[in-house]
């Protein structure tokens, strides 16, 4: 059942009985007293009294403390006794205002029958504590409590989830970057072993890297354009003066946290999918800037770019990208999914909109 709708029902749970029994009591009254009067007041007053118990069971019963059961229970009856004394006073004081004999204080003419005194009636505004003390206490340790427990452990399994969700795209991302650096690298050892190897120490570099932030899901942008950079070594000495760099970072976006490894991703989709393919020289472009909170951060080629058929099947065409879309959902939510353009002829953008920090998980 979803938190919203099991949230809303607990409410009902305790206005409901409380409508209930004051029916109960105030249908029972009328059939003596022919008066409509008694069902109002008496649906009224258990409508107050449930509020009451609703307070108690939200706010005030689980910050009270209580080393065993036993001191709970005559923790928690003694602040309900002291709260349905307050609102029996005030409605019993409301009602006996209205009726023209005040609850307290002188009371007017004498008693002809002795059935009822003053003093009687007085008292008789406290007997409704008794059953709703007994109501608040059992309905918050059979009901109410077990729903508190469960909540928690709801909202505890799915932050373990979403965190081992997390873990498990991130594990696919390190195998997958490695073969892609791996084949370029084994492009080169032939032809320029010289180049293979300050190639293999770029990526011995990045690998030292992954393992030193492999626990932190957020690091500095200008971390993860260290990383950038070194994968971007290791693709120039594949492709040489085909492949162009351009790169505008404004200052104040370096230390912004971003996700550890989602820069790399983008630039080799640009490599494979808009440098490759392209006859002749290309240019990745990235930029990075603040603006209104949130870190705009784009990587772009000039490659053949893509019709909007193909655009709208992008995350078919590997795993990086779509790793990448899936932990940025589990991050932030689907307002912050990856903003693809392209046309042919005229390159591919991404660009991504990332806030300081993740969205708490909810459940």
């Amino acid at each position: 059942m979803p938190k919203a709708g099991r949230t809303n029902r607990m409410p009902l749970l305790v206005f409901g009985t409380g409508a209930a029994i004051g029916l109960h009591v105030g249908l029972l009254h009328f059939i003596i007293w022919r008066s409509p009067w008694w069902l109002v007041i008496l649906v009224s007053s258990s409508l107050l009294f449930a509020g009451m118990t609703y307070a108690l069971w939200r706010w005030v019963f689980p910050r009270l403390g209580g080393r065993s059961f036993p001191a709970a229970i005559a923790l928690q009856a003694g602040v309900s006794c002291l709260a349905f004394v307050a609102v029996s006073l005030l409605v019993g004081g409301i009602l006996h205002t209205l009726a023209g004999r005040p609850l307290f204080g002188a009371t007017a003419g004498h008693d002809v029958h002795l059935t009822i005194t003053p003093r009687v009636r007085q008292m008789f505004v406290l007997v409704p504590i008794v059953p709703v003390l007994l109501l608040t206490l059992l309905g918050y340790h059979q009901y109410w409590w077990r729903i508190l427990v469960l909540q928690s452990r709801e909202r505890e399994l799915s932050e373990l989830a979403a965190t081992a969700q997390l873990e498990a795209l991130r594990a696919r991302i390190n195998p997958h970057f490695l073969f892609n650096s791996l084949n370029s690298i084994a492009q080169l050892i032939r032809a320029d072993p010289d180049k293979a190897e300050a190639c293999v120490e770029g990526l011995a570099e990045m690998l030292r890297y992954i393992l030193r932030r492999g626990d932190k899901e957020l690091v500095p942008l200008a971390e993860e354009l260290e990383m950038a950079q070194a994968y971007l070594e290791i693709e120039r000495a594949r492709f040489g003066d085909r492949l162009r760099v351009e790169t505008c970072v404004r200052p104040e976006g370096l230390s912004h946290p971003i996700p550890s490894l989602v820069l790399q991703p983008l630039v080799e989709n640009a490599i494979k999918h808009g440098l490759s393919p392209k006859l002749g020289a290309g240019t990745i472009r990235i930029d990075a800037e603040v603006a209104g909170g949130l870190l705009l951060l784009t990587v772009g080629d000039d490659g053949p770019g893509m019709p909007d058929a193909a655009l709208a099947r992008v995350y078919e065409r590997g795993i990086g990208l779509r790793n990448l879309r899936d932990r940025l959902v589990r991050l932030y939510g689907a307002a912050c999914l990856p903003e693809i353009s392209s046309a042919p002829g005229m390159g591919t953008r991404v660009r991504l909109r990332l806030p300081a920090r993740p969205v708490e998980a909810t459940a």
